[in-house]
């Protein structure tokens, strides 16, 4: 099922302002295994996970009021760890498994750190401008990976990717410690699930991004914390990951509870009308999509509805006059 990805402007989150976030230290290890990674990740909340299998930990601070996303990676290896060789082992990987477009391509080598960085200039046909800077460190067996990003990048934002880049330490011999205090509580806010869906959604890790989504979406259920936009595209990106994932009935379930919400949504009755362009169903399709086309003032600004013509969910119907006639007429 091929959903409009219409909002992939919102992939990393919204955010006011640009000050750059309080200090927060956090401090990852591996458990059992000597060394630490340490960096400021700012005043927002952080979470952190082992691995199943034991040889890795991985945060993540995706909360920062200045836009700022950051992912940690400290993995136990099985050579002798430095920044170049960390790189070299990774970075390919990573080049190789998100097929995106990047600009401005380059790596280079400062204080034992090795970086790549550029640019991401859209995602799916949307302008994103997201500047990714990806830092290895590597001492004894470990290496590490903070994963540095921003949408919407300007050129001054650049001091705010140097500020993290300067209290990033990898202490190969301080014994394993995890400041667990520094562990927020809003770690389990819909806000903070919601953000995480979007670094997901990003990657087109729409199964990972369902689940943090829904976690977001059952929190929102038994409170509104989120704001209008956040909850649009909260249910906008959840539905589409669970269509582009073959779970239609989920999809719909999805958008149906939005509809509940913001019965005056476009792009819920738009989707709506995919759903129904999956199953053949063309005169529900057809409703759906009068509605959505009804309510076309009401999209987030920046976003517009898409050409049904275009749109694969609807390759049963564009033979169809009945159907060319009416989408023709709608967009007027």
């Amino acid at each position: 099922m091929k959903f409009a990805l219409y909002v992939a402007f919102c992939i990393s989150p919204i955010v006011a302002g640009g000050l750059p976030a309080a200090a927060h230290v956090a401090r990852i290890a591996i458990p059992g295994v000597k060394g630490t990674l340490e960096l400021d990740v700012g005043s927002g909340d952080f979470q952190t996970q082992v691995r199943p299998d034991g040889k890795e930990v991985q945060l993540r601070a995706l909360q920062r009021q200045d836009g700022i996303a950051i992912t940690a990676f400290l993995q136990r290896v099985d050579f002798a760890g430095s920044s170049e060789r960390c790189r070299t082992e990774w970075w390919t990987g990573t080049k190789t498994s998100v097929p995106v477009q990047r600009d401005g391509l380059q790596e280079s080598s400062k204080d034992g750190i090795a970086t790549v960085e550029y640019v991401i200039p859209e995602f799916r046909g949307v302008k994103v401008r997201q500047k990714n800077i990806h830092a290895y460190l590597g001492a004894a067996n470990l290496c590490a990976e903070i994963h540095i990003s921003k949408a919407g990048f300007e050129p001054q934002d650049e001091a705010l990717f140097e500020q993290v880049l300067k209290t990033v330490r990898l202490r190969p011999d301080e014994p394993a410690k995890i400041a667990t205090e520094e562990q927020a509580s809003g770690q389990n806010s819909a806000e903070f699930y919601f953000r995480a869906g979007n670094k997901l959604y990003l990657t087109q890790n729409y199964v990972g991004a369902a689940e943090s989504y829904q976690k977001a979406l059952d929190m929102e259920k038994e409170k509104h914390t989120l704001t209008q936009t956040y909850f649009r595209v909260l249910v906008d990106n959840l539905g589409m990951s669970y269509g582009m994932t073959g779970k239609l009935d989920q999809a719909r379930a999805t958008f149906e509870y939005g509809l509940t919400q913001d019965p005056e949504y476009p792009m819920f009755h738009y989707n709506m009308a995919c759903y129904h362009g999956e199953k053949r169903e063309l005169q529900d399709s057809i409703s759906e999509l009068r509605l959505a086309y009804k309510y076309r003032v009401n999209t987030i600004p920046g976003e517009s509805i898409p050409d049904p013509m275009q749109d694969d969910s609807f390759r049963y119907f564009t033979h169809n006059q009945t159907f060319i006639d009416t989408v023709r007429d709608m967009q007027k």
